[in-house]
């Protein structure tokens, strides 16, 4: 059994189908972050690795489970970005090699390609050849974020599996046993947790045992205070390089409820718990300020994700200085 319930049904659909022979040689994985799609993906690999299955278990005790579990099966063959680079057609040629060859244990060989979508082009182009004719008993397990785009000749060569997040409530039944929901304020900081990471609840666990809550409202508040300063001070310190992105996150989520909330939209609310804050900042801004607000924190996001070897800080006093500029300043007399 998987770990996580919401990801079982898909797991029992795939293996029932290898079950009945009509199993796809390169199944597709798009996946939300955050909710565990990695255990999917390893599941229906192990399954495929191991020499006498039960049913739609692997048995974990045959030889190729063993060498599987500990991270050394000689036929299970991991693709990846390494140091965040899109994976190149060497790494791609190597394995073409390996999977053109018999298998070394006598089952399956299985090729795991994380973030299909970084293959550069003439990557893409030789995994091409070998998805259109794979060798006998050789699998391609793909995955990518839901949202990623793929070449049509990818996608259209594998069958998609697209898991999107779970249901709230199964999502909170499971955080609850999780030992992090042990009373009334307990469960509402769940259902926070669960909102602020848009539902995902791997993400909503970590931010609930990394205290990353609390870290959130301390931002907030500071946020408040560059906002009603105009100061990048009050703001720039308190972010920290570990949970970056995720900052910025609470930030453009406060923003975009705030825009939404000047238009009338009630539904898809990330900070529920900031209704007030939100209403007071909102009634100071317009809607084209709102918008313009967020476009410089997506892009704040953006340079920090493509630039390299430039300092962070620099990156944030830009964006912040432009928040002051471009939106508070004009907005004042709103």
């Amino acid at each position: 059994m998987l770990r996580y319930p919401w990801l079982q049904p898909y797991y029992d659909k795939i293996i029932n189908a290898f079950e009945q022979g009509y199993g796809h040689h390169a199944l597709l994985f798009k996946t939300e972050q955050g909710i565990g799609g990695d255990e999917l993906v390893r599941g229906v690999a192990e399954w495929l690795m191991c020499q006498s299955p039960k049913g739609n278990q692997p048995c974990g005790a045959c030889h190729s489970c063993q060498l599987f579990n500990a991270g050394n099966h000689p036929d299970f063959y991991l693709l990846e970005p390494i140091e965040n680079k899109d994976i190149g057609i060497d790494q791609v040629r190597e394995v073409n090699e390996k999977v053109a060859q018999r298998s070394q244990q006598g089952g399956n060989k299985v090729v795991m390609i994380k973030q299909v979508d970084r293959l550069t082009e003439s990557a893409a182009n030789a995994l091409l050849k070998t998805l259109e004719e794979p060798t006998e008993q050789t699998y391609f397990l793909l995955q990518a974020d839901l949202s990623a785009s793929l070449l049509a000749t990818i996608y259209s060569r594998s069958q998609p599996w697209l898991i999107p997040n779970p249901p709230e409530a199964e999502a909170l039944a499971w955080l609850e046993t999780q030992n992090v929901g042990k009373n009334v304020g307990k469960i509402e900081e769940i259902r926070t947790a669960l909102e602020v990471s848009h539902g995902r609840p791997l993400s909503a666990l970590d931010m609930l045992q990394q205290g990353l809550l609390e870290k959130r409202k301390q931002l907030l508040r500071q946020f408040w205070q560059f906002y009603m300063r105009r100061s990048p001070l009050e703001l720039l310190p308190h972010f920290e390089k570990e949970i970056l992105f995720q900052q910025l996150d609470w930030l453009s989520a406060f923003l975009r409820d705030a825009l939404k909330m000047k238009l009338n939209v009630p539904e898809h609310w990330v900070q529920a718990d900031f209704l007030q804050a939100i209403a007071r900042f909102n009634q100071r801004q317009s809607a084209q300020g709102l918008l313009k607000a967020s476009q410089i924190m997506q892009q704040v996001r953006s340079d920090l994700l493509q630039i390299n070897g430039v300092n962070q800080e620099i990156i944030l006093l830009d964006g912040l200085t432009r928040l002051i500029t471009e939106v508070f300043e004009p907005e004042q007399n709103y």
